[in-house]
């Protein structure tokens, strides 16, 4: 008899689900990575989302991982959506204050003009350090947490073809 793939989901564990749906989120945060490390405001500003994402599924499985486990990664999400976040609010203000250059009357133009420019320069201070804290080893070692996951954590799929959890 041939078990199709939606059958052998449902014999999924609660924590075998767990840990497939928050490796899948991690992948959706480092898939993101290479965007951001442009400055791509679309980038960032989905990294940000696939973030909160992953932190919401992390909180209602927490019960499926250690406690070291749920502290560690929420420490790397809350780290990285703060550096992520001081560009991302940035790039808002800016987007808003441009558009408003076509609802203002002219003569407070010069001065958003000015404001978006100082919002520019800290924007590039912000991308500069979410840009090292990407290449840091604290990353490094975030990026790499789903890959080196223990052997109870991957189904058996996983464990029949070397695959992290």
């Amino acid at each position: 008899m041939t078990i199709n793939n939606s059958q052998s989901e449902l014999s999924l564990t609660t924590k075998q689900f767990a840990m497939r749906l928050l490796s899948e989120l991690h992948q959706a945060i480092i898939a993101q990575e290479a965007g951001a490390i442009k400055g791509g405001v679309d980038a960032i500003h989905d990294m940000r989302v696939a973030i909160r994402r992953q932190r919401v599924a992390l909180s209602n499985f927490a019960s499926c991982i250690t406690h070291d486990e749920h502290r560690r990664l929420d420490s790397h999400l809350k780290i990285l959506a703060v550096f992520l976040g001081g560009v991302r609010d940035l790039d808002v203000m800016i987007e808003t204050l441009e558009a408003s250059l076509f609802t203002r009357p002219a003569p407070d133009h010069q001065a958003i003009k000015n404001l978006i420019s100082r919002l520019r320069s800290r924007r590039r201070r912000q991308f500069r350090h979410l840009k090292n804290f990407l290449q840091n080893e604290e990353y490094a070692e975030f990026r790499s947490q789903f890959d080196s996951s223990e052997p109870e954590n991957r189904t058996e799929n996983q464990k029949a073809h070397g695959q992290a959890a």
